[in-house]
């Protein structure tokens, strides 16, 4: 073979190389990286503060014009009221709570009474007026000691004690009657409210994203 054509040969071999170096992994018939082999995108920061509670502002209020479960206490200082939210254990107790319409004290076998206030604690179904603020009752109370509701299941998350503060903070400035409190639990938000029918669950997915605030319902 003459020295030229052994030269031309070592030339090609180089120019190859270096082209197979300059495409990287993959070229020169291997397969390109596929769009699964890309890291991950980065999730979305929670978006709290102003912009938010401006939006918490339109954050529905929806009353339950069927039948719903209601368990809770019975407080009757002259007016009945029905709590279902927290409870001061004092005597006799404290609470809030929506005015109670259609109750009849003769349907409690042993009501507690002091001061001029009757209290109990009872099981039944109601309808809700959110705007009048007023359970009304449905039939004849319930058997307490037999009802077993559901377990609630809470769902986990993944935010930071920052982000759970700021939006517990958020959910503060919500002065309504119908929310109870919220707090932080297993990287989610927990607010506790007086009924949703599963309108603010998706009006509060709307302003912070799927799974940082699970809306827990009394009534249900």
């Amino acid at each position: 073979m003459s020295s030229i054509l052994r030269s031309g040969i070592v030339a090609a071999a180089v120019v190859l190389l270096a082209a197979g170096c300059a495409a990287g992994p993959g070229a020169s018939g291997g397969s390109a990286p596929s769009a699964t082999d890309a890291p991950p995108a980065p999730a979305q920061p929670v978006v709290t503060g102003a912009e938010a509670r401006a939006q918490l502002a339109d954050l529905p209020m929806p009353s339950a014009t069927e039948p719903v479960m209601a368990i809770g206490l019975v407080l009757d200082d002259g007016e009945p009221i029905l709590c279902l939210g927290p409870v001061a254990e004092s005597a006799p107790p404290q609470c809030a709570g929506p005015a109670l319409v259609g109750f009849d004290w003769a349907q409690v076998a042993e009501p507690v009474e002091m001061s001029e206030v009757r209290w109990a604690h009872v099981a039944m179904q109601v309808t809700y007026d959110a705007e009048a603020f007023t359970v009304t009752q449905v039939g004849e109370l319930l058997d307490l000691a037999a009802i077993t509701m559901p377990a609630i299941e809470y769902p986990t998350g993944d935010l930071d004690d920052a982000t759970i503060a700021a939006v517990q903070e958020d959910l503060m400035t919500l002065r309504r009657r119908d929310v109870f409190g919220a707090a932080g639990m297993d990287g989610v938000v927990v607010l506790s409210v007086l009924h949703d029918d599963g309108s603010m669950q998706e009006a509060l997915d709307g302003i912070y994203g799927e799974g940082v605030v699970f809306v827990e319902s009394a009534l249900r």
